[in-house]
C-alpha cells in the first residue's frame, strides 16, 4: 500500500524553516518542534506526506555529487582546458541574494547555535547550558518573528 501524498505543500508561515532543518540539518520533528513551536503531530504529517524522508536522502546524497563534479572541472583546468562554471558569477550572485535579504535564516541561526554549543561544551560546561538556554529562547523568538511575516 503506498502512502499518499499531500496536494499541496502547508501554508504554514514555518514551514520552509521546519522542512530546511529537518531535510538539510538532520533535526528530528522532535526537535523541530522544540525550536519552533510547531506541534510535532504536523510535523509528522508533514514528514509523511512532503516525502521529508526521501528529500533528506537526495540531499544527503547530493554533496557527493556535486565534490565529484567539482573534482572533475578541477582535473579539466589542470589539463589546460577552459572552466566549465564561472564561478566568479556564482559568487557574485551568492552575495547579491544574501544582500538583499538582509537577513540570515532561521535555520542557518540554529545551526550555528547548535555548532558553538556543542564547542562550548568543551571549554566551560556550566556556561555552555546557561547560552543554550539563552539561544532557544532567541529562536523562538525569531521564529515568531518570522511568522508574522
Amino acid at each position: 500500500m503506498q502512502k499518499k501524498t499531500m496536494a499541496k505543500k502547508p501554508k504554514h508561515k514555518l514551514y520552509d524553516d521546519a522542512e530546511t532543518l529537518f531535510v538539510e540539518q538532520g533535526l528530528t520533528c522532535n526537535a523541530i518542534s522544540e525550536q519552533l513551536g510547531i506541534m510535532e503531530a504536523s510535523l509528522s504529517k508533514w514528514r509523511g506526506g512532503m516525502n521529508w524522508d526521501k528529500r533528506r536522502e537526495d540531499f544527503l546524497s547530493s554533496p557527493g555529487k556535486i565534490r565529484q563534479l567539482i573534482q572533475q572541472e578541477i582535473k579539466s583546468v589542470m589539463e589546460g582546458n577552459k572552466p566549465k562554471a564561472d564561478t566568479d558569477a556564482l559568487s557574485k550572485l551568492a552575495k547579491a541574494l544574501q544582500y538583499f535579504t538582509g537577513k540570515v535564516s532561521l535555520p542557518v541561526i540554529i545551526s550555528v547555535f547548535k555548532e558553538f554549543d556543542e564547542w562550548m561544551v568543551g571549554i566551560d560546561p556550566e556556561m555552555a547550558v546557561k547560552f543554550t538556554k539563552y539561544h532557544k529562547l532567541f529562536n523562538n523568538h525569531r521564529a515568531k518573528q518570522d511568522s508574522m511575516q
